[in-house]
């Protein structure tokens, strides 16, 4: 299949650019001196990563992703491309399986960096745990880069794509759960609300991608007492994490298809 094409190519130009070393250079660094200042054996190494993750990995694949249509779409690129036998639908799969496959690696090889650096000054990691801190870091990872490549395939320009993925990470790292006590002040009459927040409150919060991802991997590693409510579920998790894919690869796709190029 013709996607499949497009994502090798995707997977191999940080390597033929040489950016791929750099990146790599990066993780290793990140996750690697991160276990070897702050873990140790009272807790599983899989949790010490939770908070890395969730601000770092988002940022990356936010950049791995914002110029992979927007770019090639305002030099030309772009219709080099689709003159060969690919539909729009087959580039933007192509793309998100490419960029995704990059930031797996790179998580993947960040969490191999943290286990030899944990290996080597306390011992053996409780390797389940770990794995599942891993699969939800790049359940995480895959997100944020469909969710770049769904914003790059609405814009024309990538001035307007590093502007929406910015205003994207600021919102997600910084501003969502301001989002139900502005909507919570407009509907008490402009004055800010008294005693404790409704229930909708929280089930918002947890419907952040990266909140979704600490809450899954947290639970699953470190079980402890919490509500019956179903947000606070795994499950729950992945189906928030598999939403952020899906729905913005869809918006982009039906803006990409109905535009021109």
């Amino acid at each position: 299949m013709s996607w499949r094409i497009v994502a090798r190519r995707d997977a191999l130009d940080p390597y033929r650019s040489r950016s791929l070393f750099a990146h790599l250079a990066v993780f290793v660094l990140v996750f690697g001196l991160l276990t070897y200042v702050a873990a140790g054996p009272d807790r599983p190494l899989a949790t010490y990563h939770v908070s890395t993750v969730a601000l770092f990995l988002p940022l990356v694949a936010l950049l791995v992703g914002y110029k992979s249509i927007a770019e090639p779409r305002e030099n030309g690129g772009l219709r080099v491309v689709l003159s060969f036998p690919h539909t729009r639908r087959e580039v933007l799969l192509g793309t998100v399986v490419g960029r995704a496959a990059v930031v797996a690696a790179l998580t993947t090889v960040g969490f191999l960096a943290s286990t030899v650096v944990y290996l080597v000054e306390i011992g053996v990691p409780d390797l389940g745990s770990l794995a599942v801190g891993w699969l939800f870091a790049v359940l995480l990872g895959v997100a944020m880069v469909a969710l770049a490549v769904g914003i790059s395939a609405s814009v024309r320009t990538t001035n307007r794509a590093v502007v929406a993925v910015f205003g994207t990470f600021l919102l997600l790292a910084m501003l969502w759960g301001q989002i139900p006590t502005l909507v919570r002040f407009v509907a008490n009459g402009f004055a800010m609300p008294t005693g404790p927040g409704p229930e909708w409150v929280t089930a918002f919060r947890q419907l952040n991608p990266t909140t979704a991802y600490q809450t899954a991997v947290n639970g699953l590693v470190t079980p402890v007492p919490t509500p019956d409510a179903v947000y606070y579920q795994p499950w729950f998790g992945v189906l928030v994490l598999l939403g952020w894919t899906v729905v913005p690869l869809l918006v982009g796709l039906q803006r990409f298809e109905n535009s021109d190029l």
